[in-house]
């Protein structure tokens, strides 16, 4: 139970150093925390404070924390990575919805400067319009609006996952070539046609110029980076 509300404390400090942080969170916190079974006088003032000040709040928070002992001492960015891991398994267990899950990741990706650990959530949330407006993704290969929390989930299966791996970024930026059927670098190649416009490029495998390749940072790509890089 310890564990249980360090974690639920950890997850509402990450929260308030996100933009657009409501502290009614903080009363929900104190709620949550009761629920627990933990109790002080701090506490239970700060459960009822629904409509008091951000201030207030605060204030009766970090009394509630002095008062239950709880070691919270992480930096910004600790705190960051704890919440990105905390909304990706609540994500996989399907105990938080797709579309809250992104609006979370959005927030981390601004407070984090466009982090590229978190980067790949960006593309999503670009594919969103790009689907809408052009009827397919422009930056992520295999994201469909059938498939769209399939294709969610499994990057953020990959986002854990990648916690565990040390990948070279060369290797990031490999295309996988389904003619030589591995990772190779890839180039622009000129084609011509009988329509305007009659010249155009087209992205190829360097080796063997074929024109038919994942794009790197695909999935099936980062799984092929992962199982070969983990320890």
């Amino acid at each position: 139970m310890k564990n249980e509300l360090e974690n639920i404390t950890l997850e509402s400090l990450a929260e308030s150093v996100l933009p657009h942080f409501d502290s009614k969170k903080l009363v929900d916190w104190a709620i949550n925390t009761l629920k627990l079974g933990y109790e002080s006088e701090n506490l239970y003032i700060l459960a009822g404070m629904d409509n008091d000040t951000t201030e207030e709040r605060e204030k009766y928070f970090w009394k509630s924390i002095k008062d239950l002992n709880i070691d919270c001492q992480k930096s910004k960015e600790k705190l960051i990575e704890f919440y990105a891991n905390t909304i990706a398994k609540k994500t996989i267990n399907k105990e938080l919805n797709i579309e809250n899950a992104l609006d979370k990741m959005y927030k981390i990706i601004i407070a984090t400067d466009y982090d590229k650990r978190y980067y790949s959530f960006f593309d999503i949330i670009e594919d969103i319009d790009n689907i809408r407006c052009y009827g397919r993704p422009l930056l992520c290969s295999g994201l469909t609006r059938e498939k769209f929390d399939e294709y969610v989930i499994e990057e953020f299966e990959i986002f854990l996952a990648m916690q565990n791996v040390e990948i070279p970024e060369y290797e990031l930026n490999k295309c996988y070539c389904k003619k030589c059927k591995k990772l190779a670098n890839y180039k622009l190649k000129k084609r011509f046609q009988l329509k305007k416009p009659f010249i155009f490029y087209i992205w190829v495998c360097e080796n063997c110029e074929s024109k038919d390749i994942l794009y790197p940072r695909s999935h099936s790509i980062m799984k092929l980076l992962i199982e070969k890089y983990k320890i």
